[in-house]
């Protein structure tokens, strides 16, 4: 798998100093490349040496090669390259939330880096999964994507967009969803004709098609838990400690469910001697939680030690549980993910295509398939897919712009999904077309009514709620500010923002136990006094590091209150607990959008923390 370093033009003053500047015209680049580390060394993870190692299977071997070490952590490092070789001083360490990879944080990075002129780095983690995608396809894809073949309309059959998408996905014999010739056929290059499974050459010159696994390919996966994520991204704590030195900043964050991997870091004792502890929140000089409430308490009935064992027994052995997410709202993750990437490149270089991704099953069944049926160009679809005014899944929801060229009726599905507009087919056998967030026709209520077609980009929620018993409650007015070309740029290329192979099994199991697994820890003491057991998170009560929390009103932590809980179940003080609601963003906003309301927040923070240091320092 073949990661690209980008740079990015942005703006900035080229100051040494750590205090942020304002952005004017270009006068540096921000640049971002992936570094490969050696992680944690778990011991039934083929490439650890150990004689408890599981062998790769043949599929692992086919996509990574023989004696392959999966044993490793991806980092995107974002930074800013002026040639000086000055070491920064303070590095932001970031955790992708549910589904996320590395890249879903480029733009809010990108415009750190370029506020801070250099004393900042930003570091966004790869799970370990990351590894096991095969992005032959969509690589293909983006390298081919300005062929002469791509660039006429309609494109060509040869067209390597369309190449590298039938490498997933070969035209199957199945009812149409969207605006294509072939009658009954999903005909991805648009030629009529069904054609076979596309064939690629891969790195090692082997002429195939798509390496998927199923769950028994990858049973290592059983042992990829909290304590070996948290033993990984322990490793690229110290390596950025060892850059700062103690004068500078390590701060540890996360995005969505991000909050909760971070937090319970925070948590985590790492030292195995029962009478000595080495908690996560000791390593770090801050959290950063961005639209996530952090760990909470767990399961009401944790399981017990024999319990978890016989839980990891089972995920171990050939046809056990999931030990990863097998499938999200009746589509293959797998299948979402590639069709993630392809998309994002015909988005990109193909925007008023009919939109190739309807001409895959992906699409073509389930309930992504019904809220995506209406013919659209590939921009819409993006949109569509995406946007908080379309989608009804909260976690995959930004303020992208709005599609008004056809009748959109306002749905609500129930507990557990946002209101949102059902996208119907436009007239004249048109496509859905996609106008972006900054476009000055973007609908607004009123004077539009919310509920009648084609309803509006632009809605005030209403007040927050009133009581402090209330749940939060999306509130506010909306406010359009990512940009989708931005958000298409994060799927492709040198990454992805989508983890196709999601760990579920083990780590379900350990989030089981929330912000304290000491039961868990007296269980295992019990049986060996020396060893306190698979997961030892018993330091929550002790975090006392300084946590600044940014939520979306229109977002998955829409209030203040939406933090609470997480503050009041650590140590850290009153003053040093803080919270910021951007007005009208979305859940993906928080990370996504461009001015972002975000970037002065963390700014500030920051910048108090470097202040202390140097103060503690004097």
């Amino acid at each position: 798998m073949m990661r690209r370093a980008t740079a990015l033009v942005l703006c900035g003053l080229g100051a040494a100093s750590l205090a942020a500047t304002k952005c004017n015209p270009p006068s540096a680049l921000v640049t971002q490349a992936f570094q490969r580390y050696a992680g944690f060394v778990e011991i039934h993870t083929p490439g650890s040496g150990d004689p408890a190692e599981m062998p790769a299977s043949a599929p692992v071997t086919a996509l990574l090669g023989a004696g392959v070490d999966l044993n490793q952590i991806d980092v995107l490092k974002t930074r800013w390259d002026n040639g000086s070789g000055a070491a920064p001083r303070a590095i932001l360490i970031l955790i992708p939330g549910f589904l996320g990879g590395a890249t879903t944080f480029d733009p809010i990075a990108r415009d750190l880096v370029a506020r801070f002129n250099g004393s900042i780095e930003v570091w966004a983690v790869d799970r370990r999964p990351n590894q096991l995608e095969d992005r032959l396809g969509a690589q293909h894809a983006l390298q081919g994507a300005l062929d002469p073949s791509c660039t006429v309309s309609p494109p060509l059959p040869q067209c390597p967009i369309f190449v590298g998408a039938q490498f997933y996905f070969p035209d199957t014999d199945a009812a149409p969803t969207g605006d294509f010739p072939g009658v009954g056929d999903l005909d991805i290059d648009l030629d009529g004709v069904l054609d076979p499974q596309g064939l690629l050459v891969d790195g090692f010159g082997v002429s195939r098609g798509p390496i998927v696994f199923a769950q028994n390919d990858v049973r290592f996966m059983a042992y990829w838990g909290l304590d070996t994520y948290f033993r990984d991204w322990k490793l690229i704590v110290e390596s950025a400690r060892a850059i700062v030195g103690e004068s500078g900043l390590v701060l540890f964050g996360g995005h969505s469910q991000g909050t909760t991997w971070a937090s319970t870091f925070a948590a985590y004792d790492f030292d195995p001697d029962p009478a000595v502890v080495e908690a996560g929140y000791e390593m770090i000089d801050g959290l950063l939680l961005f639209e996530g409430g952090g760990v909470g308490p767990g399961n009401a009935t944790k399981p017990t030690y024999a319990q978890y064992l016989t839980t990891v027994d089972g995920l171990d052995n050939p046809g056990g549980g999931e030990v990863f997410l097998a499938s999200f709202s009746g589509i293959p993750l797998q299948s979402l993910g590639t069709s993630g990437e392809v998309s994002a490149v015909a988005g990109l270089f193909q925007p008023n295509e009919a939109a190739l991704i309807q001409r895959t099953p992906t699409f073509g069944t389930g309930l992504v398939g019904v809220l995506l049926s209406a013919p659209s160009t590939n921009r819409a679809l993006a949109g569509l897919f995406l946007d908080d005014d379309f989608s009804p899944i909260g976690a995959f929801r930004a303020s992208m712009g709005f599609s008004d060229n056809g009748p959109n009726t306002f749905t609500n599905l129930g507990a557990g999904f946002a209101p949102f507009y059902l996208a119907g087919a436009a007239p004249g056998g048109a496509r859905r077309t996609w106008k972006d967030y900054d476009n000055p026709t973007l609908p607004s209520c009123p004077p539009n009514t919310f509920n009648v077609s084609p309803g509006c980009a632009l809605l005030d929620n209403g007040p927050p709620s009133v009581l402090p018993t209330d749940p939060p409650r999306a509130n506010g007015m909306e406010v359009e500010v990512t940009s989708l070309t931005d958000f298409l740029l994060t799927q492709v290329g040198k990454g992805n923002g989508f983890e196709w192979y999601f760990a579920s099994g083990r780590p379900n199991l350990d989030f089981s136990y929330g912000n304290d697994s000491s039961g868990l820890v007296a269980g295992a003491l019990a049986v060996d006094p020396s060893n306190e057991g698979p997961l030892v998170i018993t330091q929550n009560a002790n975090v006392d590091v300084p946590v600044l929390a940014i939520g979306g009103s229109n977002g998955l932590t829409p209030e203040a209150k939406s933090f609470q809980r997480y503050f009041d179940s650590i140590a850290t003080p009153p003053a040093d607990k803080r919270s910021l609601i951007l007005t009208g963003y979305a859940h993906l906003d928080v990370i996504s959008a461009r001015n972002n309301g975000a970037v002065p927040a963390v700014v500030e923070f920051v910048n108090e923390l470097m202040q202390r240091k140097l103060l503690e320092n004097f």
